[in-house]
């Protein structure tokens, strides 16, 4: 089999895989490290719960319909850290309210949201109150946003979620649908006039704004001149799947500091510190020079949703690095290796 050669000298996961660019196929190795939450600290993940390198994205529910859980680790390159929570919202002590407050914090990214119990619009642009809960998936069906072609002559869609609710046509339809449970707490649903921008803090869809605005040009110059390589206004934006609030320009280097209210069953604030580490990817290619790389943290993926005995909390962090395909992969070995930065 024509593979390349993978010499992964670290206990993480990688993997090695052939992907289209602008200008050619490149090899790229994804590295992926788990750690798990501890008595309050995050600890390597053993063996058996390293999770490997996502290659598609994994959906909240049903496939093409719902949004994104768990994002696909597999792209070229990121221009940035992404910041991804999976979890829910959980009311402190577990006792039932009518909302909770989420927040956000790792280095200097910092998000809120203020979750609701459920509610139905009683008019255009009032709701009921929230009958009291414990516990809400964060995902974006519960976030304003939505798609209605119930009259096709004015179809409307909101592209940043285009799977929420409230974002009709007629305002009048909204009438004994559910409202959005997720808001953004310093604007809430309180005047419709102007449309809210729908708030979360999972990974936003590829076929969603802002993502689909980088996805480049496929047009008919593309089909005969470029096809099947990505289009030349492409830009790698395109991957970053976070919310555009919790994506860190320049990119976090480990050792920031994580604050997760609201996150865990029972509630309360869960404070952690991401490890520090530098990971290198060498890539040797018959008939070239050897080129080594330490490339950025690109990925920080904290999932609250997976609690229990054997599931504690986790943290996933992703580096990556590519270098132009060989002809044949077994010609390519690539050396992986990683070292505690002070």
């Amino acid at each position: 089999m024509d593979e390349a050669r993978l010499d992964n000298r670290t206990e993480f996961a990688a993997y090695p895989q052939m992907l289209l660019d602008v200008d050619g196929e490149k090899l790229v190795t994804v590295v992926k490290a788990t750690f798990e939450v501890k008595d309050g600290d995050l600890e390597l993940a053993p063996p058996e719960r390293m999770r490997p390198v996502r290659q598609a994205d994994i959906p909240w529910g049903e496939p093409e319909i719902s949004s994104i859980a768990y994002p696909a680790d597999l792209c070229l390159r990121k221009p940035g850290t992404d910041v991804v929570v999976v979890g829910c919202a959980h009311a402190p002590g577990g006792v039932p309210v009518p909302r909770i407050d989420v927040r956000v914090e790792v280095g200097r990214l910092k998000k809120s949201l203020a979750v609701f119990g459920p509610r139905v619009w009683q008019s255009a642009t009032s709701f009921s109150t929230p009958t009291p809960f414990s516990e809400l998936e964060l995902s974006y069906e519960y976030a304003f946003g939505g798609f209605d072609d119930s009259d096709p002559e004015n179809v409307v869609e909101e592209p940043r979620n285009p799977i929420g609710s409230g974002k009709v046509a007629v305002a009048s339809a909204r009438i004994g649908t559910p409202a959005p449970r997720i808001e953004d707490p310093a604007a809430l649903l309180d005047d419709l006039g102007v449309d809210p921008k729908p708030t979360g803090v999972g990974a936003l869809g590829r076929h969603w704004a802002p993502r689909r605005d980088h996805v480049g040009t496929y047009d008919a110059i593309w089909s005969e001149t470029q096809c099947p390589l990505l289009p030349t206004d492409f830009d790698d934006r395109h991957h970053l799947c976070a919310a555009p609030d919790l994506i860190a320009r320049p990119p976090l280097v480990g050792g920031e500091q994580v604050s997760l209210l609201n996150l865990l069953p029972g509630g309360g604030v869960l404070q952690l510190t991401l490890p520090k580490i530098e990971v290198a990817l060498e890539f040797r290619v018959e008939g070239r020079e050897p080129v080594r790389f330490t490339p950025h943290l690109d990925t920080v993926l904290v999932d609250t949703l997976l609690t229990g005995p054997d599931k504690p909390p986790a943290i996933e962090l992703c580096w990556r690095a590519h270098v132009v395909a060989p002809r044949r992969l077994k010609a390519a070995k690539i050396i992986v290796t990683e070292r505690d930065v002070p």
